[in-house]
């Protein structure tokens, strides 16, 4: 039986995806067409890959009734199941590995506008606490851009990014007015990919 789930861990990209989505999720119960549009997969694989995770008891599943009261549209749901064989061992290989390349977000960013900064934290570094897991100060940002590059980083990361964004001329002010938030974001772990404000080190 090991070998066979061995064998299912890792074969696809996609697969990776849905990991993550329910490793950084737990207790969480996702549809498949909620797997396919957070992890952005052709919605065939997904279903070919959750089957395979189900068989291996990766997955376990729940039929829901439908409530229009609640809100609730029925359905089959999915979560992770925490007594998987190899919960925690790939919970930690999946969650403690780079979340995303930093180079491959660098160059997103670098296209987002004139950014001034860019500082990561949180999910991209695997820390608790952060307020945020991305924060930037730029101009003439493009608010489709950074929508669009926040959905691709989410169905790369497997949740949904905490981010901030603010002008120079507001991230010049909050900063001197010693706002803290902002410095609450500077002080605890981050990692700063650009940086071109001279009075930050």
């Amino acid at each position: 039986m090991s070998e066979q789930i061995l064998e299912h861990l890792f074969d696809s990209p996609v697969k990776v995806k849905i990991y993550k989505l329910f490793l950084r999720n737990a207790g969480k119960y996702f549809s498949l067409p909620e797997i396919a549009k957070k992890t952005q997969s052709n919605s065939r694989v997904v279903k070919r890959q959750v089957n395979g995770l189900l068989s291996i008891s990766f997955l376990r599943r729940k039929k829901v009734k439908a409530s229009r009261k609640k809100g609730i549209k029925g359905g089959i749901y999915f979560s992770v199941n925490t007594q998987f064989d190899f919960f925690n061992e790939l919970n930690n290989l999946i969650l403690k590995s780079s979340p995303t390349s930093k180079e491959k977000m660098l160059r997103r960013i670098m296209k987002l506008g004139r950014i001034k900064m860019a500082l990561i934290s949180g999910v991209f570094l695997n820390t608790d606490n952060s307020r945020v897991d991305l924060f930037l100060v730029g101009d003439d940002i493009s608010e489709r851009k950074l929508r669009k590059f926040l959905s691709d980083m989410e169905a790369e990361v497997g949740r949904e990014i905490v981010y901030a964004a603010l002008t120079s001329k507001e991230f010049d002010y909050r900063f001197h007015m010693f706002d803290r938030f902002v410095r609450d974001i500077l002080e605890k772990p981050h990692e700063k990919m650009i940086n071109r404000i001279k009075f930050i080190d």
